[in-house]
């Protein structure tokens, strides 16, 4: 292949119903063409015990006959492994191209004519009620509630979230302050406060961001003006996954905005959310979220480091397919009876992450049917977004972040 990206190997795990295991799913476009294609590696460099491997070939216009056999052997090195490589959606002419180089092989990978096969094929006998998008989970209540109780349920729901914000963020902030009234010498903590406040008006950093910088940035030197002198500043990265946002854009909460837009158009569906990795809470805390019961955005307000699939992708760095919620044990039995609440049956959890491929947030996609799975040209989308909108928050986080603490030390110094 000519262009480097299109030599570049999605890799999803895909999480399998009636709690059966797992895929690797890779995918692939162009043409495999030779036996040292990039796919071969991939597949040979699966780590732990899937129920298979999959190749989704739904993309892919053609396959030498050198790249079949490798295929053969990949097969073969698989199965001494016990686990099954699996061919989704080929083309007829790619199907042909298979079966002539492959047909007297003695371990040959399995082709599926769709990609929604591949579930079948690892769950033969998954029962039509696994199927079902409609789960009862409570009794509804004979009488709905009045309009005025349900606007009162709302009103304290709402201050009950407030309420929980700040418990969560005083601490922090607190923190901060008796940081920088040591640093600085300043009368009182309100007077530390001030100078958090007025930094994170001035380059619209939230409160809580600003004094988690303040608490995990090395300490400046004393005497000097500047708190990063050797620090080059540079333009926000390019956008084109989202085109929703302008070519510089600096406001974080209207990326983030984007970055479900875009997702939830992606994949056809109102339900998602977008995390951000809180160093000092040490998870993933709920930034975004359209489409989901404020039961959900409370339990799932911070997630820690299991019980969850956007956990596992975090943990992973790999965007995670979950195909049905309701049987699926990476889940705890209280984050599987909130998420089944919502409506969710099934979701893809795409991780933000930088160019070293360092995990900053997380995309997630909920949908109201099991078993569905991302075609090529949504989970290309979606590592687009994940891709760029990684790279944007640590251009964020290393130039709008520390442009406001140095506004604060400069503020500092010079009072």
């Amino acid at each position: 292949m000519s262009s480097e990206a299109a030599r570049e190997i999605r890799t999803d795990m895909v999480r399998l119903p009636a709690a059966a295991g797992w895929l690797r799913m890779l995918g692939v476009e162009g043409a495999l063409d030779s036996a040292d294609h990039p796919l071969f590696a991939a597949i040979r460099d699966t780590t732990g015990q899937p129920e298979a491997v999959a190749v989704d070939l739904s993309v892919v216009r053609e396959v030498s006959v050198a790249a079949a056999r490798g295929l053969a052997a990949c097969a073969a090195e698989l199965d001494r492994r016990g686990i099954r490589l699996l061919l989704a959606a080929p083309s007829e002419e790619v199907t042909r191209a298979l079966t002539a180089a492959n047909g007297r092989a003695d371990a040959r990978p399995i082709v599926l004519p769709t990609a929604q096969d591949l579930i079948t094929a690892c769950v033969p006998d998954l029962p039509e009620t696994g199927r079902a998008a409609d789960v009862p989970l409570a009794t509804p209540p004979d009488e709905k509630p009045e309009q005025e109780l349900e606007k009162e349920i709302e009103r304290l729901r709402s201050k009950v979230r407030d309420l929980k914000g700040k418990v969560r963020t005083h601490p922090m902030i607190a923190q901060a302050q008796g940081v920088l009234q040591e640093r600085y010498r300043l009368r009182d903590g309100q007077a530390a406060f001030a100078l958090l406040r007025s930094s994170s008006q001035q380059h619209n950093v939230k409160l809580r961001a600003l004094a988690a910088a303040v608490l995990n940035a090395p300490r400046p030197k004393s005497g000097t003006a500047r708190w990063f002198p050797d620090r080059t500043r540079t333009r926000p990265p390019k956008l084109p996954a989202l085109p929703q946002v302008n070519g510089d854009a600096t406001n974080r909460s209207a990326v983030i905005s984007a970055v479900l837009h875009q997702a939830l158009t992606v994949s056809d569906t109102p339900m998602g959310n977008v995390q951000l990795a809180d160093r000092h809470a040490g998870g993933l805390r709920i930034e975004e979220h359209r489409g989901l019961n404020e039961e959900f955005v409370d339990y799932f307000d911070l997630v820690g480091k299991e019980g969850t699939s956007c956990a596992l992708a975090a943990r992973n760095v790999t965007r995670v397919t979950v195909t049905d919620v309701a049987t699926d044990p990476v889940f705890t039995d209280e984050a599987r009876y909130k998420i089944l609440q919502a409506g969710s049956r099934a979701a893809h959890s795409t991780p933000l992450t930088t160019a070293n491929g360092v995990c900053l947030g997380m995309v997630s996609t909920h949908h109201e049917r099991p078993q569905q799975l991302l075609g090529p040209a949504q989970a290309r989308a979606l590592d687009r977004i994940g891709d760029q909108a990684g790279r944007w928050l640590a251009w964020h986080h290393r130039t709008i972040v520390l442009d406001a603490l140095e506004h604060l030390h400069r503020t500092a110094v010079t009072a």
